[in-house]
């Protein structure tokens, strides 16, 4: 008989609660879709965004997007040497750089390298260092670093949770295991990229500007793996064919509703993943030596805590986003956040009841892609911010971790380094993305006791990510938020590979 503990997680759905909605099943015409679409195995055909916060962008936002210009930093703000000045402009040379103000303008202009070179608007704040910024850490060169990770139990029994970000939205949180009944900790790996372009191919599309702190192959062992969305710079088929090659013995997946026929067409078995609608539960237990003969299957899962090595619930949340990976599939599956939580000994009779409130152990929320207000509402517009994280705060508040986005991704990044076209993304997209300040208002709402920011510095220059910085360390002070890791209610900018490991 064989005693080593099965590897794998045994998956148990927990009954939807009865009274949740499904304003978010099929397009914006709600009630046209209702009367002439139906559900397609059970599955609905289309999605939406159900609050109006979420509205398109208008062609004023356009105009406001390229009258701003992108988001960027002038890298060198406190040392501008050979100023000259005339009545019409101020010309600022600096070795390779060229900035050039125009008459009655404050701000530099950066000179790029692409197929259209342009001069780059800099707004003036971005050309200077305020007086009370932290010059060391906001105006910090480079903005973002690659170090070597230093992975949570390698070789031996972990014994505090860890997070580590990988680049872009790429997260690996490591949970201890009970009473260390294996060694290594349980992996738990969010939204991962490691291929070069975030593109249907791998040799025209966004890049990195940044390498993957790893391959696949040397990550520690993955557990689960979560995804919040089919975009190609959160679901990367190379990615996932790697994550399957080299753990598929301990590997599942957890993925938005009607994305599971993509990883099936992909190679993974079909009960190695698990997909959610919103609001909806699943309980992950991995049993324990003991107790492997006795919880063989999904349908057999373990009855108590004691025979397990760890129990986790995890929760597909709401996010303000969309789908598509292609011209003709936008909406057509869901999107989302994730919510996980350690069930202890306090939590196991109630783990079926919905949410996590009231749960001691550690709880971890990752924000995904998505939006938090629409930017250019008229002051006074109640509307204009999504009502979707209090409602997750409701159930699931207060959390140990939040990993929260902070910049817009990757394709307006493409734009402007290649074609130079200068977009300020936030304003152009915030009904989808996050600005700093956005996920500063998350971290609040979800009284988090540490956040990490992700989702920026990756496909993306330099001087964007140090725009990112610059922005979330003035938000950051202004709200009176710690940037240290030790200490309650902080949020930390990570670098990629840093592992952070929880007191």
């Amino acid at each position: 008989m064989n005693d080593a503990p099965s590897q794998t997680a045994v998956v148990r759905l927990v009954t939807p609660d009865p009274g949740l909605t499904d304003s978010h099943h099929g397009p914006e015409n709600y009630h046209y879709y209702r009367r002439n679409t139906s559900y397609e195995d059970g599955v609905p055909r289309y999605f939406n965004n159900p609050w109006p916060s979420y509205r398109s962008p208008s062609l004023g936002d356009a105009y406001r997007a390229y009258n701003l210009g992108a988001a960027i930093a002038h890298p060198e703000p406190r040392k501008l040497n050979g100023l000259t000045r005339s009545k019409s402009s101020v010309s600022i040379n600096e070795g390779n750089h060229v900035y050039k103000c125009e008459d009655g303008e404050d701000a530099p202009r950066l000179e790029k390298k692409g197929w259209m070179p342009e001069a780059t608007y800099v707004r003036p704040v971005f050309a200077e260092v305020f007086d009370d910024d932290d010059e060391d850490e906001d105006w910090r060169d480079p903005p973002v670093q690659v170090v070597q990770p230093k992975w949570g139990g390698v070789g031996d029994k972990g014994e505090k949770e860890t997070v580590t970000w990988l680049g872009h939205a790429g997260v690996l949180v490591q949970v201890p295991w009970r009473n260390n009944g294996r060694d290594g900790m349980c992996g738990v790996l969010y939204d991962p990229i490691f291929s070069n372009r975030c593109s249907p191919s791998q040799y025209v599309g966004p890049h990195r500007h940044v390498d993957p702190p790893c391959s696949v192959s040397l990550l520690p062992e993955i557990h689960v793996c979560c995804i919040s969305h089919d975009h190609y710079d959160h679901l990367d088929y190379y990615t996932i064919m790697d994550l399957w090659k080299y753990h598929h013995k301990t590997i599942h997946f957890l993925a938005p509703l009607a994305l599971k026929p993509w990883f099936v067409s992909s190679g993974i078995p079909e009960d190695r993943v698990t997909e959610l609608d919103w609001w909806h539960e699943t309980i992950l237990t991995f049993p324990s030596a003991s107790a492997s003969s006795a919880a063989a299957s999904a349908t057999d899962a373990p009855t108590a805590l004691n025979g397990t090595d760890l129990a986790l619930k995890f929760a597909f949340t709401p996010a303000q986003h969309r789908s598509g990976r292609g011209l003709l599939d936008h909406m057509k599956t869901l999107w989302g956040s994730w919510m996980f939580g350690v069930i202890g000994k306090e939590e196991w009779s109630g783990r079926e009841e919905r949410g996590m409130q009231g749960w001691k152990g550690f709880k971890c929320f990752f924000g995904g892609d998505t939006g938090y207000r629409y930017a250019t509402a008229p002051e006074g517009d109640d509307d204009a911010i999504c009502p979707a994280f209090e409602e997750i705060a409701k159930h699931y508040a207060p959390v140990t971790l939040s990993l929260l986005p902070l910049n817009t991704g990757s394709s307006l990044p493409f734009l402007r380094t290649i074609l130079s076209l200068s977009l300020d993304q936030y304003t152009l997209t915030s009904s989808q993305h996050c600005s700093p300040g956005d996920s500063l208002e998350i971290h609040r709402i979800m009284q988090a006791e540490r956040s990490v920011g992700m989702h920026w510095g990756t496909f993306c220059d330099r001087d964007e990510s140090r725009g990112t910085r610059v922005e979330f360390g003035r938000g950051r002070r202004e709200r009176g938020v710690g940037k240290m890791w030790e200490g309650a209610g902080r949020f930390v900018l990570a670098d990629i590979g840093e592992t952070l490991v929880f007191p």
